[in-house]
């Protein structure tokens, strides 16, 4: 889940180093500056999640939580109807599988999607169906990508839309583009 509000971070990066100097640089900046601190500088402290269910599979090492999943974490707050959460033989995460009405948030990013599965032995997350990422930024303007698909890889800073990918620049940010249309 911490590397979920990575990934939201590592988009803003990505996209500024695959973007050439065009008059953008306002939105690349935008889309790099975090609003607040990074997410990492916050204090942790237990993580609570709820539902109006849980089962866990002892033999598969599966928690299945669903209906009204609501992650409370320092860093970030997930809902979703349902969360697995698959362990590995010591019991420490391997793999989260989030679906249905999935959307994650703090106070400089939000992502929404159908479903999500962040695997943690490649660091790759991927955001299917409806799937969006916006940035906040701390003077109110918001950037976005959107698509069918966003795939992260967070230990690469690099990510992946498609088909039909959407980039959202706020109002402003293009002006260098201003005199290629004269």
């Amino acid at each position: 889940m911490k590397t979920m509000l990575l990934a939201m971070t590592v988009f803003a990066a990505a996209f500024a180093a695959a973007a050439d100097d065009d008059g953008m640089a306002a939105a690349r900046e935008a889309l790099e500056r975090p609003a607040k601190p990074a997410a990492e500088s916050v204090t942790l402290r237990d993580t609570k999640i709820t539902a109006t269910s849980m089962e866990y599979n002892y033999k598969e090492a599966v928690v299945v939580m669903t209906d009204d999943v609501v992650v409370d974490d320092a860093r970030f707050r997930l809902t979703a109807d349902r969360l697995f959460v698959f362990l590995d033989g010591t019991n420490s995460l391997s793999q989260l599988v989030v679906m249905g009405r999935v959307a994650v948030s703090n106070e400089n990013r939000r992502a929404v999607c159908d479903r999500a599965v962040y695997t943690k032995a490649d660091g790759k997350l991927v955001m299917v169906g409806n799937a969006k990422l916006t940035n906040l930024a701390a003077d109110g303007k918001q950037s976005s990508v959107a698509g069918d698909k966003i795939t992260i890889w967070t230990d690469d800073q690099r990510m992946e839309v498609y088909p039909r990918p959407t980039l959202t620049l706020p109002a402003g940010s293009t002006d260098g583009l201003k005199d290629m249309m004269k």
